[in-house]
């Protein structure tokens, strides 16, 4: 018996026609034959999905040249709960469009989106430099503007010439060669699904931060620095007087515990970071594949590793990379070992190194047995205030077996320890 056609794929996109964001859609297998929907923006493309008129949609995240778009953060911040399931990266060269006929000396204004504009500046300022730039919400309506008389010239891809019945007048125009841009395909949780292409190596996450510049630079600083993050790529983009948009990508999945471990930790200094989801990163186009060698999340199109993002939006850009690893580095360990022979004695360095990442963790565990401390006293207070006792021993004997049940023999008199603590009673 035949089975039932597979209902057909419905897509959104940042359009109009002609965009690169079209293009990384296009490339999917799914999107054959599928509904596109090109819509003004990634907020409304995340709408689309959220009402059920669209099964995902494909958005622009970040490009090595120019950075973070921070339109798609906002957007993904403050849909609901959106969860990826593809990613997608391409290799990125500009052209410019114009109408037939229209030298390089007539043209007065140039018009793209923000982050194309900024990769071709250079290029720009040398060619025509009297140019007016107008920023455009896509690559593609800089080129609807230019078609209407309302613009001389676009900064886009070569193949958006051609919807628009323009003359390409220079191509390869990017100040910087081998850029490329990293795009989402977004669907809402629950929703239909794309066949995994690999075992998912990566997990990423959105949040705000509030707080002045100043603020935020200290609080990344900090995160940098925790032992657990070494592997996290972390970008902050500014996000009007609202603080800043987080990002965070994480190697590997929560199942695994040393993303578990880095994913805990940014929950508990960011309150209110989300994931989207785990899924299997992409590969760089701008690198040759060497089918010898097992694919490699940490650089699929090294957004950790771009160093020339120094714009306005950015406020911290990025940190560490988690080269040469397919999953988060395990924390150091402690200086004593049992059982297996000792291997050979490390460099007086090396154990130096190691006590410092050990002085950063206590500190860590410290400002974290604090924070317990302050929000175990909060629930005594409301307990009390409201007729009961400060104590809850079905609580407590919870605490203890999960303890025991995590770190073992030593898990319950640690257990007791910090319930003495909060209780407000010294464990000596």
């Amino acid at each position: 018996m035949d089975r039932p056609p597979r209902p057909q794929w419905r897509f959104a996109y940042l359009g109009p026609r002609g965009t690169f964001t079209e293009r990384a859609l296009r490339s999917l297998p799914e999107a054959e034959g599928a509904r596109l929907t090109p819509v003004a923006s990634a907020s409304q493309a995340l709408a689309l999905v959220v009402r059920a008129d669209a099964d995902a949609a494909m958005l622009p995240v970040h490009n090595t040249v120019a950075g973070m778009v921070p339109e798609t953060l906002r957007a993904l911040a403050e849909s609901p709960a959106p969860s990826v399931l593809r990613e997608v990266v391409l290799g990125i060269e500009f052209a410019l469009l114009v109408r037939p006929g229209t030298p390089l000396a007539r043209i007065r204004t140039v018009s793209g989106h923000p982050h194309a504009l900024r990769q071709v500046g250079g290029w720009l300022s040398g060619r025509v430099p009297r140019a007016r730039r107008l920023p455009a919400a896509s690559n593609a309506e800089a080129a609807r503007l230019v078609r209407d008389g309302e613009c001389d010239a676009a900064v886009a891809g070569e193949f958006t010439a051609a919807p628009y019945g323009l003359r390409v007048a220079a191509s390869g125009i990017q100040d910087t060669a081998g850029a490329t841009t990293r795009f989402l395909l977004c669907a809402r949780p629950g929703g239909r699904g794309l066949p995994a292409l690999a075992p998912a190596d990566r997990t990423s996450m959105i949040g705000r931060l509030d707080g002045r510049p100043q603020d935020v630079d200290g609080l990344l600083a900090d995160l940098r620095r925790h032992p657990f993050l070494r592997a996290v790529c972390l970008y902050a983009v500014r996000d009007g007087g609202r603080g800043a948009l987080l990002f965070a990508d994480c190697p590997g999945r929560p199942d695994e515990p040393p993303t578990a471990r880095a994913i805990g930790l940014l929950r508990l200094r960011v309150p209110g970071l989300r994931t989207l989801g785990s899924y299997t990163a992409a590969q760089d186009p701008s690198r040759p594949h060497d089918p010898s060698r097992p694919h490699d999340p940490s650089r699929p199109h090294d957004p950790c590793h771009s160093h020339d993002l120094s714009h306005p939006n950015d406020l911290c850009h990025v940190y560490d990379s988690y080269e040469g690893s397919r999953t988060m580095p395990a924390e150091a360990a402690d200086e004593t070992t049992t059982g297996a022979p000792r291997p050979p004695q490390p460099a007086p360095e090396d154990i130096a190194q190691l006590r410092e990442q050990i002085d950063d963790l206590d500190r860590f565990l410290i400002g974290t047995l604090k924070e317990r401390l302050r929000t175990s006293r909060e629930i005594q207070r409301l307990r009390t205030g409201r007729g009961g006792t400060n104590l809850d021993a079905g609580r407590e004997h919870a605490i203890r077996g999960r303890y025991a049940e995590e770190l073992g023999e030593g898990g319950a008199g640690l257990a007791e320890a910090l319930l003495q603590l909060c209780r407000g009673r010294s464990a000596r």
